[in-house]
């Protein structure tokens, strides 16, 4: 009777197609075609006597046998491939590829200037850089590292907080003096509110006053997950907005908005490093989530 070896090729695929729920996408990321990605799969399957995915309209998932095999698998290919890769770099320099991917404005005004004096430190490490303000599928999309702006609800992803910015509310100097008078939160009802989907999930401004919480209910004119696009809005004279001062803090210093309501606190947005749950970051990575550390300590106070 023949015997069955395990193929690693085959295993990777496996491991990505589970991870990305596509075929394509594997087949993309390995540079080969989809009938290679699926005659290795089945090649495993066979092995295993198995069926490891189901493919749906939906897309393709594990099944409860693929689940079991994929998590125990995945943990022993991890380890060896952290075997390989910690061999490799204790008798070499830091090198290889870094996949990297963070919001646009906050990657714009200050990862990028860090990014590169971090290249710089380590000429052999090739950084692949994508800033969009989408969240990404870290895994599916294969970045070994990203920055988000807010809370986490992604419990396959591991948060290493990287910073914290405090909230402020502002409006353009043009839009205060043509409108009425800001003395307390609730005087917002009348005024034209803008609304970042990165602070707020809801229709809700929380804030703290003399130590007890509220929370405002707000009804906004114009709402986008662009910070750019609400902070032209508001320099143009459009309306008030709550705002991390890592992105006012910029038009506050030229005079182009002004801070509402400074007495009371708007709370904190927290600015994160995320890495792939269950996957062992490679020396480069750690070495690039280190010099981030190291470089936004109390970046904004």
């Amino acid at each position: 009777m023949e015997q069955h070896r395990l193929d690693f090729d085959d295993l990777q695929a496996f491991f990505l197609v589970a991870e990305t729920g596509s075929f394509a996408r594997t087949a993309q990321r390995l540079e080969s075609s989809k009938s290679i990605i699926s005659r290795r799969v089945a090649r495993l399957e066979a092995m295993l006597s198995a069926k490891l995915l189901q493919r749906t309209a939906r897309g393709t998932h594990l099944t409860e046998a693929g689940t079991l095999y994929y998590e125990q698998a995945r943990q022993a290919m991890t380890q060896l491939e952290c075997a390989a890769e910690s061999l490799i770099e204790a008798t070499t320099d830091l090198a290889g590829p870094i996949r990297f991917t963070g919001p646009v404005s906050f990657g714009r005004d200050y990862l990028a200037p860090v990014l590169a004096e971090f290249v710089t430190h380590y000429p052999r490490i090739e950084l692949d850089v994508d800033f969009s303000d989408e969240k990404v599928d870290l895994i599916g999309d294969g970045f070994d590292l990203a920055v988000r702006v807010g809370s986490m609800d992604d419990s396959s992803l591991t948060a290493r907080r990287l910073c914290q910015s405090g909230r402020v509310v502002v409006a353009s100097p043009e839009y205060l003096a043509s409108h009425s008078p800001i003395s307390c939160p609730q005087d917002l009802d009348d005024h034209v509110i803008l609304h970042y989907n990165g602070v707020h999930t809801q229709d809700l401004w929380r804030y703290t006053y003399q130590g007890e919480t509220h929370s405002l209910k707000v009804r906004p004119h114009m709402r986008s997950n662009s910070p750019n696009m609400l902070m032209a809005a508001v320099k143009a004279g459009v309306g008030v907005m709550v705002m991390p001062v890592y992105i006012a803090g910029a038009a506050i210093q030229s005079g182009e908005v002004d801070i509402v309501l400074g007495d009371y606190d708007w709370g904190l947005t927290d600015v994160s490093l995320i890495l792939p749950q269950g996957r062992n970051a490679t020396r480069r990575v750690r070495s690039l989530v280190d010099f981030l550390v190291l470089k936004f300590h109390n970046k904004f106070g």
